[in-house]
């Protein structure tokens, strides 16, 4: 019985004294090639076990890759690499297999290579510079400027299905006052649809700046994340009617439409001022003061400026707000009939 005991535990102690090969990919998407052109892989062996791991060959199933490889031991701790290089002689879609022989285990290990060659890769990046895995959009923001009650003002987003499935778009979200088309409804591999979001100024909750989250879906039942969120603003504009008299006895608003805010930055703050100064006959009241993007923060000293009074406009800027989807914007909305919408630009150095 003891001696049973001991031949097991020596069996579990050889058997725990061993290399063992852990790899940084067996699937590898070489993505679009352009035809007659070189591809490379770089596939990570990492010796997960206690004694030299060897990678004893390496075999394609055709003489379109060739691999090379680390032929040196790899102590424990340590990564080998075997580089897998596919020539795009073949127009279409390829599935390449690169099987890997180590010391490690008496199965070999198989990484597959896939991609698709074409005659000419069209670069897609300047049209569609912002991407939710393999889906491509022409915009992460969206505005409807300047939109009165009644208007049905619509914006279009061009999606490309960059993938190798095909793609039903879909927009997540979206609050009462926005409808969204997508044409077509399928979009096949490397096909480009556009998504027509329509607004219904009637059920605008706000005047002035009205924002909203809406998300790409990349597939149905697919959950909210930041990756695929897209900014969207609406600005509701006051409604005047007003006879002659009355337009020369109203108030006019006079403020800077842009501001650069530089110097020190203290508590991560950029700070600055404007003046803003009512020019008109009649009383000026701000009814609105709003930002587009997250990361700024106003406050105005008064929001009733009698004719020739001023008031003073303060402005933060988060320094570590670096990344804003569209422009940095103030929105004012006043009743001075012949300017009730302000924007004020903001940039920083």
């Amino acid at each position: 019985m003891r001696t049973l005991y001991t031949f097991l535990l020596a069996l579990s102690a050889l058997s725990a004294d061993a290399q063992r090969a852990k790899f940084s990919a067996t699937e590898i998407d070489l993505g679009q090639l352009t035809w007659h052109t070189e591809a490379a892989a770089r596939i990570e062996v990492k010796n997960t076990g206690n004694r030299p791991l060897s990678i004893t060959d390496v075999t394609t199933d055709c003489g379109c890759t060739v691999a090379e490889f680390s032929t040196a031991p790899i102590p424990p701790g340590s990564k080998g690499v075997i580089t897998a290089t596919y020539d795009a002689e073949t127009l279409g879609t390829f599935s390449k297999t690169v099987t890997v022989f180590t010391n490690a285990s008496e199965e070999p290990t198989d990484i597959v290579l896939t991609g698709c060659v074409k005659v000419q890769v069209i670069d897609y990046s300047k049209q569609f510079p912002f991407k939710v895995d393999d889906i491509l959009l022409s915009t992460d923001n969206i505005e409807f400027d300047d939109v009165n009650k009644g208007d049905m003002p619509q914006q279009t987003l061009l999606v490309l299905n960059n993938g190798k499935k095909n793609y039903v778009p879909e927009l997540m979200h979206l609050p009462p006052y926005l409808t969204a088309i997508c044409q077509p409804e399928v979009l096949r591999p490397g096909r480009i649809g556009r998504i027509t979001i329509t607004l219904d100024s009637r059920r605008l909750p706000n005047l002035g700046v009205n924002r909203a989250s809406i998300y790409v879906a990349r597939f149905p039942g697919d959950k909210v994340r930041k990756a695929s969120e897209i900014d969207l603003s609406a600005t509701l504009l006051p409604e005047f009617n007003l006879t002659d008299r009355q337009l020369q006895q109203a108030p006019m608003a006079v403020v800077p439409t842009s501001i650069c805010l530089e110097g020190k930055v203290k508590k991560n703050t950029l700070k600055g001022s404007l003046v803003l100064e009512n020019r008109g006959a009649g009383v000026l009241h701000v009814s609105a003061l709003q930002v587009y993007n997250p990361g700024i923060s106003v406050s105005l000293s008064k929001s009733t400026l009698q004719p020739g009074e001023k008031a003073t406009l303060k402005i933060k800027l988060l320094a570590s707000s670096a990344n804003f989807k569209g422009r940095r914007r103030i929105l004012m909305i006043t009743d001075d009939p012949t300017n009730s919408k302000i924007t004020i630009d903001v940039t920083a150095k």
